[in-house]
């Protein structure tokens, strides 16, 4: 069974036999062999984990393995469950073109089978675990492709996995048709690359963040699991090339010279009309002639965006359309759009620092798409975020007129006291003194509204929020 593994795997299930006597176990099983793994630092399993600020040595010490009742034998049979893992380590390294099992693959399999007590301890430890996979995808490229040099591509360019993968992002996955159809598109033999059609708005970024989860996720293709999809920063291109095309054409060409030989990058390019639309500025040509070379060649893969209108010029001034597989994206359902909004409310609540009911999200939904311009759902996500700005922009000017209430209240309260020993003596004293008690109870009046409206320590988003900013003057554009 083991004939196949090379001598790092080899030793790696040595290390898993031993941990297995240690215990006194009659069979090897899963958590031994994870142990294994982590006893050599030159395995991908210590090393993936050292990536993640996971100490291998201290995980090691915290997976609990069950004590046998008796001494185990020399040579140790492996339980069902480990000789799964073997197969499947196998099937790991021919699917990627591997002669010999190594000790990744071996961590794949058992990721795959997820088995034993170990990957607890991992999700325990704050590994997301439904990324490891390409975690150690990553880390086999990475070491194998020390040499390539993406330096023109890093400045020019944003990595929207890495962006995704820590936290920056909000996502939808639940977008299933829509970005498994995008999946199929990338991997046809011919014209893979994909064109998404729709109008501002709608979520076509969306769908390409959607993609970056499902490659995190390892929902895709094998040949791009390890892959990271990548946005083009055009503008950043020209303004720094200023009028020098020919800085330009070595930037340009450097960046695709990165991109041919990197083998793990999707590319974004957003409004592609832009660039094949322009007025063939110098400066554009040079960028959209070497980018039609790179769209032709069979081992890149390119998602840009357009509109319908735009869409409809290009078919009539360009021949770009042949390279790409049309996607059309639609305006999503309310019922879908409110559950976005649901995915983007946690990022709005800890920027905007307040709770936002779900009332508010289904009413910004109904109102943008009743009353506003723009398509769902960026136009509801729109009417929410400025709602929730412009309660906080009201609640800023609640407690500075507190303050304001409580000051004013003070030096009217002294005022009273001056004017109780003058009112005697002078009728005017008296009116002033009538003034001074109307002002303080319409203060105090003030101050019980205000401290109402702020005696809440984790303010909330209502939907009556939504609806006053939807009728605030000036709307949203």
């Amino acid at each position: 069974m083991l004939e196949h593994f090379s001598q790092e795997a080899l030793k790696a299930v040595m290390y898993a036999q031993e941990e297995a006597r240690r215990a006194q176990a009659a069979l090897v099983e899963v958590d031994h062999l994870f142990v294994g793994l982590l006893r050599d630092p030159g395995t991908a399993a210590y090393e993936v984990l050292q990536a993640r600020q996971v100490d291998p040595g201290l995980l090691r010490r915290q997976i609990q393995l069950e004590m046998g009742a008796r001494r185990s034998p020399m040579d140790l049979a492996y339980s069902e469950t480990v000789q799964d893992v073997f197969r499947l380590a196998e099937a790991e390294a021919h699917g990627f073109g591997f002669e010999k099992v190594e000790s990744d693959h071996l961590l794949l399999a058992l990721i795959e089978m997820a088995e034993g007590q170990a990957l607890k301890v991992l999700s325990e430890a704050g590994l997301n675990l439904n990324h490891l996979r390409w975690h150690t995808l990553r880390l086999r490229y990475t070491k194998r492709n020390a040499a390539i040099r993406m330096a023109n591509l890093d400045r020019y360019s944003l990595d929207l996995t890495a962006e995704l993968e820590q936290g920056h992002l909000a996502t939808v996955v639940e977008w299933e048709p829509m970005v498994e159809r995008l999946i199929q598109y990338l991997g046809m033999q011919q014209k893979h690359n994909v064109l998404l059609v729709g109008e501002q708005g709608v979520g076509k970024t969306a769908l390409i963040h959607a993609l970056n989860q499902y490659i995190l996720d390892s929902r895709i293709y094998r040949r791009f699991a390890h892959c990271r999809v990548v946005f083009l920063y055009v503008d950043k291109m020209l303004a720094e090339a200023g009028t020098s095309d020919e800085r330009l054409y070595e930037v340009t060409q450097s960046i695709m010279a990165e991109i041919r030989q990197s083998g793990d990058i999707i590319l974004v390019i957003e409004n592609i009309h832009q660039l094949f639309l322009a007025q063939k500025k110098e400066l554009e040509f040079v960028i959209t002639q070497q980018l039609l070379t790179l769209l032709e060649e069979k081992d890149t893969f390119c998602i840009a965006t357009t509109t319908p209108h735009f869409l409809t010029l290009l078919e009539e001034r360009t021949n770009v359309r042949h390279l790409f597989q049309l996607l059309q994206v639609p305006e999503p359902p309310a019922a879908f759009c409110t559950h976005i909004l649901t995915q983007w409310r946690p990022r709005l609540e800890a920027h905007h620092g307040l709770e936002m009911v779900p009332a508010a999200l289904e009413l910004a939904v109904r109102l943008a798409q009743d009353k506003l311009p723009g398509h769902l759902p960026d136009s509801a996500l729109s009417l929410l975020d400025l709602a929730a700005a412009r309660k906080q922009w009201q609640l800023g000017k609640d407690r500075q007129s507190l303050r304001m209430a409580e000051r004013q209240l003070r030096h009217l309260v002294e005022q009273r006291a001056l004017m109780a020993e003058e009112m005697a003596h002078s009728a005017a004293a008296q009116k002033a003194f009538e003034q001074i008690k109307a002002d303080i109870l319409r203060t105090e009046t003030q101050l019980q509204r205000l401290q109402q409206r702020l005696q809440n320590d984790a303010p909330r988003l209502e939907a009556e929020d939504v609806m006053a900013a939807a009728e605030h003057p000036g709307g949203l554009g």
